[in-house]
């Protein structure tokens, strides 16, 4: 069985699941670098060069991917719950986990970050704040909300993944 963890860009995926993987018997896997290695650019050239659309192909195959491994805390981008497919991919073999942040949180995360998001670079913070905003239904759909609040480490997040995946183990 896997770990899932989705949310919204700078809700804390990546040092999350790194989290997750250090106190536990999981291995890490990140989608976003799965897609790096498979088109040998960085998401920020796939979005210029190909386009969303592709890139969004692109994230499904590698989706697929790492849901057929198991025991794996598996970092997903933030726009994977957008295709359906992706989250019943994904929840096949594993227990979703949303990473669940106010817009304030998000706003402070990417203050100064428009060089490394392509999202924030194309259509600045109110954009972002829309796509947030139109996302929220989406990251519903999971098995496990986890409230992000400033202040709180990655680890314990961890520890409360960690004590529901044990839980439903049960």
């Amino acid at each position: 069985m896997n770990i899932v963890l989705t949310g919204f860009m700078a809700s804390g995926k990546t040092e999350v699941s790194k989290a997750v993987a250090s106190m536990s018997k999981y291995k890490l896997i990140d989608t976003d670098d799965m897609i790096v290695e498979k088109e040998g650019m960085s998401i920020n050239e796939i979005f210029e060069r190909h386009g969303e659309e592709y890139f969004r192909r692109t994230e499904h195959e590698c989706v697929c991917r790492a849901a057929a491994m198991d025991n794996m805390v598996i970092a997903t981008g933030g726009g994977v719950v957008l295709n359906k497919s992706n989250i019943d991919a994904l929840r096949k073999n594993g227990m979703i986990f949303n990473l669940a942040p106010d817009f304030e949180v998000i706003e402070e995360r990417l203050a100064g970050a428009a060089a490394t998001r392509p999202l924030l670079r194309k259509g600045g913070l109110e954009d972002v704040r829309r796509r947030f905003n139109d996302r929220l239904p989406f990251y519903k759909d999971c098995d496990y909300s986890v409230h992000v609040i400033k202040g709180r480490t990655p680890q314990s997040y961890a520890m409360e993944i960690l004590a529901e995946m044990e839980k439903a183990r049960v």
